[in-house]
């Protein structure tokens, strides 16, 4: 079995920065509306998941979503001394008492023939860091609630980066100046992640916002995604 550490970088692969555009009259049904379709996108595409304490134990999505669509109303309408923020799971209690992490989910994966992904220890903090940097999200606080004044009209944007660590992604790694042959992982790998950036594209554009490429590690890592033999395949 093969550490999912084995597929890191010294430095970040590839950032995408999030942004969509919330109002005074919209923000709290745009932000849980936003943040259940990426939930819902992300259990779909295998990348952004919720992932169990316990192995082989699966949460059904339905029921979570519905909690935490409450749990997330009563939360911003209470607690307005903080900065207002998108996606941060961490707050929430279903998913900081029922998952381990938010990530990118290789549990069973077999990336090279005969090797698999070694399975996650929840349980070792540091390997749970590890695993987050294969795909992480890293929430940026927004405007304090104390500034938003409710007698007045406002506007903001609020943002995230998507950011990865993972060579996963990439034809061809160099490892200590030599160039090795990773086609056979990025194909697997490739379609997968430009499908979820198109699909997260299109909801944060339907929010009035946007997704776009702010740091690249690889020639490879374009505004549209991950090229895969010149090409921007999608699956």
């Amino acid at each position: 079995m093969k550490p999912t550490s084995a597929y890191l970088n010294d430095r970040s692969t590839f950032t995408y920065e999030l942004k969509i555009r919330i109002n005074s009259r919209n923000y709290l049904e745009r932000i849980i509306a936003f943040e259940k379709a990426f939930l819902v996108l992300g259990e779909a595409s295998g990348l952004f998941v919720a992932v169990p304490f316990k192995t082989e134990v699966y949460l059904n999505m339905e029921p979570l979503l519905e909690k935490y669509e409450k749990e997330r109303f009563l939360s911003m309408e209470q607690r307005k001394t903080e900065a207002v923020t998108l996606l941060n799971f961490e707050e929430s209690k279903y998913f900081r008492n029922r998952v381990a992490f938010v990530g990118l989910d290789l549990r069973g994966a077999e990336l090279e023939d005969g090797i698999p992904v070694a399975p996650v220890d929840t349980t070792d903090s540091l390997e749970l860091r590890s695993a987050a940097k294969m795909m992480q999200l890293v929430t940026v606080a927004g405007p304090l609630y104390e500034d938003l004044m409710d007698e007045f009209y406002w506007e903001e944007y609020l943002t995230v980066r998507v950011k990865s660590h993972a060579n996963i992604w990439l034809e061809e790694i160099v490892e200590e100046g030599v160039v090795r042959d990773n086609r056979a992982v990025a194909e697997k790998m490739v379609p997968v992640l430009n499908g979820f950036l198109q699909e997260l594209r299109t909801l944060a554009e339907a929010e009035n916002g946007s997704l776009a490429l702010i740091d690249a590690g690889s020639e490879l890592v374009t505004e549209a995604g991950v090229l895969l033999g010149g090409k921007i395949i999608v699956e």
